[in-house]
């Protein structure tokens, strides 16, 4: 299993929207994918109708209260499969902080190393902030996408990835990489210009593949639908059917 962390400490910037749809579009082309919801707030485990207190989830994970296979729910999307999130997170990223009775860094790492040969992706969709969740996705994490929207502050926080990715890669994670910076939200505006060009100054690698701005995402979202299926001829979907032919030709799948 190929595991692909997705992070940006910036809110709003389309983690999540790209997490699904690029699950969405990997497991058309016959992949088998597992989504991994590490975000509090669940958006994407509610995209995909997940979002349930009575069953287990990243958060006992996380605790080592369960196990990822108990957690683990077969969504409608065929092979596409999901590891929850809830508000249970925050106490849990609480709870693993504070225990140092075992590694804090590698729970997830451990948790997947179970399931991994049952799917060929994981994508680890995380909050925009560095907790213990954040942390583990990145100690799990084969490659890092860092999704960029296109406003005036585009680039904040992106150097503190890129640090916390080298202390990672120091001590717990040596085959960690960035695959690249995906531009969402794209507008043909004067700071789409201004955040290409941080980006470009910064020598990052950067997708090729650009999210345009599309009225459509927002409508899919709200129907819990990707963007193939709800409207697979609008310039977003196709920009995801372009992410992922780059992301696969990148792991060589």
């Amino acid at each position: 299993m190929i595991t692909i962390t997705i992070i940006n400490l910036k809110g709003g910037v389309g983690k999540s929207v790209t997490s699904c749809n690029m699950a969405a579009e990997l497991a058309a082309v016959g992949n088998s994918v597992l989504v991994v919801d590490l975000d509090k707030q669940a958006n994407t485990t509610k995209f995909f109708g997940g979002l349930d207190y009575d069953r287990a989830s990243v958060a006992d994970l996380l605790t080592g209260d369960r196990f990822a296979s108990a957690a683990l729910i077969e969504t409608e999307l065929p092979g596409v499969g999901l590891l929850p999130a809830n508000m249970r997170l925050l106490k849990a990223n609480r709870q693993v902080l504070l225990d140092t009775t075992e590694p804090q860094q590698t729970r997830l790492r451990d948790q997947l190393a179970q399931i991994a040969a049952d799917w060929d992706v994981a994508l680890l969709d995380c909050p925009p902030d560095l907790d213990m969740g954040s942390i583990n996705a990145l100690c799990a994490a084969d490659w890092v996408i860092v999704p960029v929207d296109c406003d005036e502050w585009a680039t904040d926080g992106l150097r503190e990835i890129l640090d916390q990715m080298e202390r990672i890669r120091m001590y717990y994670n040596p085959r960690l990489r960035l695959m690249g910076v995906l531009v969402t939200k794209y507008q043909r505006t004067r700071y789409a210009r201004q955040a290409v060009e941080e980006l470009a100054a910064m020598q990052l690698p950067v997708f090729r593949a650009v999210i345009r701005q599309c009225t459509a995402v927002k409508e899919a979202k709200h129907l819990h639908k990707p963007l193939r299926d709800y409207k697979p001829k609008c310039t977003a979907a196709q920009d995801y059917a372009d992410l992922a032919r780059e992301v696969l030709k990148n792991l060589e799948v």
